[in-house]
């Protein structure tokens, strides 16, 4: 007898694809939900660039096809050049200027991100910004006290000044 567990293939492969449909599941509708905020609290910007990147890049592909069958209409000569030369020349330099031009919004979008972060720091810091006049004062009030010094063991100027003899004897008891 064969068991027919042992010839079987695991089942791994389904539950990876279907945690791959979950996740374009949930990025679908975090999309549109997003999509629909009216709040704007969110840059959406970010997440729609790849998309919009491939799109902007399968419309320059089908813009130059054109292109091409259109040269080829007027001339052989005219659509092997198109198709050969000016073609992928001219995809090049707009996949280029499109992918600068996105990097570019999508760096002007992170540092609009971190300068609201920032912002929301520095109120933070105002809030903290009075705790350092307390410590001041505090640090001033216990210079004041005598036997801090002794405890400390911190000795001020008075405690470096040399003591004469003749106070020494005013001291002492006779």
């Amino acid at each position: 007898m064969v068991d027919k567990k042992e010839n079987a293939a695991p089942e791994v492969a389904p539950k990876k694809v279907n945690v791959k449909l979950r996740r374009g599941f949930f990025w679908i509708v975090q999309y549109w939900r997003e999509l629909f905020n009216f709040r704007f609290d969110k840059y959406m910007i970010i997440q729609v660039l790849p998309g919009v990147y491939g799109i902007a890049l399968f419309g320059i592909g089908l813009g130059l096809l054109y292109l091409c069958v259109e040269a080829f209409m007027a001339s052989t000569w005219r659509g092997l050049f198109y198709f050969f030369v000016a073609a992928p020349i001219t995809f090049l330099v707009l996949a280029s200027v499109l992918r600068a031009l996105l990097e570019f919004y999508m760096v002007v979008f992170k540092i609009s991100e971190h300068v609201d972060e920032l912002v929301g720091l520095r109120d933070t810091v105002d809030r903290l910004s009075g705790i350092g006049d307390t410590v001041d004062e505090m640090v001033s009030v216990t210079r004041r006290i005598p036997f801090w010094r002794v405890l400390s063991g911190r000795s001020g100027p008075a405690a470096r000044k040399p003591v004469k003899p003749e106070e020494r004897k005013k001291d002492k008891p006779e």
